[in-house]
Formats: C-alpha cells, sequence, structure tokens
C-alpha cells in the first residue's frame, strides 16, 4: 500500500494534498511545478508553449513524479523517509495530471487566470475558479440534477461513444510532439506519458475557448457555460476530464500492472470506481467541495 491510511486507498483523497501543502516551507519548492508559463504566450491573440529542459514546471513535475514511482517500483522502499517519498510522489502525480489537463495551467497569463477578474451570476469570480470547479458544478447541477455520480456515469458512457474514435487515442503520443531530449531520457518512461503533448493542446485551448472574448464583466454562467459544457463542443469540460482519468489510468497501470493492458474505456472504468465524487478540473482525480 502507497498511501497511508487515511486516504483509504483512494487517489480522490489524496488529490487535493498538493494544494493542501502549498504553504508548507518542507514543500515550498513544489509550487512551481504546479503551472508552465512560456514566455510570449498572451491568449487569445498568442498562445504559445515550449517544453524547457529541466524547467521547474508543471511538465517536468509530470515527468519527474512518474520516474520516482517507477523507481520505487523497481527499488522498494525500505525506510519511512522513502516510503514517505514514494507517497509524497504518488500524490503530486494524482494532482499534476489533473492540472496538466486544465488548460489555465499552461498558459501563465494573469497568473494562470488567477488574477483575471469575472462574473458568475451575482457574484465576482476569477477565469482560474470558474474553470477549475464552477462550470462543472453548473453543470452537474444544471444536466444532472446535482448528482455527481450521474456526471461520472455520463461521463463514461461518452467515452465509449460520444468522443470516439478519438477516445481510442488518449493514449497514445506522437513522438514529433514531444522532447527526445530530457532529464529523463535515460528512463524507460511509460508509454503513455506524454506531458508537453498534453501541455500544448491545453495551451491552444486557452485561446480557442478559455480566454476568447474575455470580459470582466461578462456574465461566464451563460452562453459560455453553454459553450464549454455543452453539445456544441463535445462537453469539453468533460471530455478534459475524462482524458486526463484515462491517461492516469494507463500509466499507473503500465507502472505497476504492465502485464494487463486495458483498453481505454475499461481504464477509465477504473480511475471512476475510485473517485466517487465531483472531479475539479485542476485535478480530474479530486472531489470538489460543495458550497
Amino acid at each position: 500500500m502507497i498511501l497511508s491510511p487515511y486516504y483509504n486507498g483512494l487517489l480522490a483523497k489524496a488529490a487535493p494534498w498538493a494544494d493542501t501543502i502549498k504553504g508548507q516551507a518542507k514543500y515550498r519548492w513544489a509550487s512551481v511545478y504546479h503551472f508552465v508559463n512560456t514566455p510570449g504566450d498572451n491568449p487569445p491573440d498568442a498562445c504559445k508553449f515550449e517544453y524547457v529542459y529541466a524547467g521547474k514546471d508543471l511538465v517536468n513535475g509530470v515527468l519527474n513524479m512518474t520516474s520516482q514511482l517507477l523507481h520505487y517500483k523497481l527499488v522498494e522502499p525500505t525506510t519511512p523517509e522513502e516510503k514517505a517519498s514514494r507517497e509524497d510522489a504518488l500524490r503530486f502525480f494524482v494532482h499534476f495530471m489533473g492540472d496538466i489537463h486544465q488548460p489555465l495551467h499552461a498558459s501563465g497569463k494573469l497568473r494562470g487566470g488567477n488574477d483575471a477578474s469575472a462574473k458568475w451570476g451575482r457574484a465576482r469570480s476569477s477565469l482560474h475558479r470558474i474553470w477549475d470547479g464552477q462550470l462543472i458544478l453548473k453543470d452537474v447541477k444544471d444536466r444532472y440534477d446535482n448528482n455527481p455520480k450521474a456526471y461520472l456515469d455520463d461521463m463514461i458512457d461518452m467515452t465509449h461513444n460520444v468522443w470516439l474514435p478519438e477516445a481510442n487515442n488518449w493514449t497514445l503520443c506522437d513522438p514529433a510532439e514531444n522532447p527526445s531530449d530530457t532529464p529523463w531520457s535515460g528512463t524507460e518512461l511509460p508509454t503513455a506519458l506524454c506531458p508537453t503533448e498534453w501541455a500544448r493542446v491545453m495551451n491552444k485551448m486557452d485561446c480557442t475557448f478559455v480566454w476568447k472574448d474575455y470580459d470582466p464583466n461578462r456574465d461566464y454562467s451563460t452562453d459560455y457555460f453553454e459553450t464549454v459544457t455543452g453539445e456544441e463542443n463535445g462537453y469539453l469540460v468533460q471530455r478534459l476530464i475524462a482524458m486526463g482519468g484515462v491517461r492516469m489510468a494507463a500509466i499507473l497501470n503500465e507502472i505497476y500492472d504492465p502485464s494487463t493492458p486495458l483498453s481505454p474505456h475499461e481504464q477509465y472504468s477504473i480511475e471512476h470506481l475510485r473517485t466517487q465524487g465531483t472531479p475539479r478540473l485542476s485535478n480530474s482525480m479530486r472531489l470538489v467541495k460543495q458550497g
């Protein structure tokens, strides 16, 4: 068992941890690994992403934590310190996999939208907060009668139907889109791991969807909400959550049970059984706090 008994074996319960420890001196180093900030990136006018070798950013954070999980799979930890490091690696991995499928973590503009004021109904919010949870909570309330399980069940159904054949390719990496030279090039990383490619796709979405027609006085709970959660764009928000879950499951399967490869649908179903709650887009394995 990698996670401590507190988590009851649930990745969902462990996912928020990387945010909760940001203020601790011991983990201050990790704060820069939650996002990517490429110079010249300015959505919606110009979306730009470049991989930085050994950079202190989200892409290298995903690579680093995956590498640590592989290391501890090959060399079983024996000391309390090593076991704690392995648990930290898994908790960071789960969280970073969610972050990298939230488009605003792939752009540094206005601190990833945290400083981009926006209206949400009658209240003030920020573009980042809207994408982190408010879009999902409203979608669950409006379309699923406030039933998170129904939201997740429908997500699985769409992975089987609406998002095919695209969903079959979610765990495939394009060599042309991923750097051959990284600090982990000598390590045999999972074949489904391609955070550079994922971050580039999320960055493009910042121009096409997230920052498009940004207006701090616009009510983002109306037409914008419909655009990114509805049928018009293939239920985009739900699709990003499903994509993150499928990829996370595929990577963990490669590390811990490589002898039994599963289809994307089966992989995602496994993760669904381990979540049981409304996920945040910034962490597709995280439970959203209601209210």
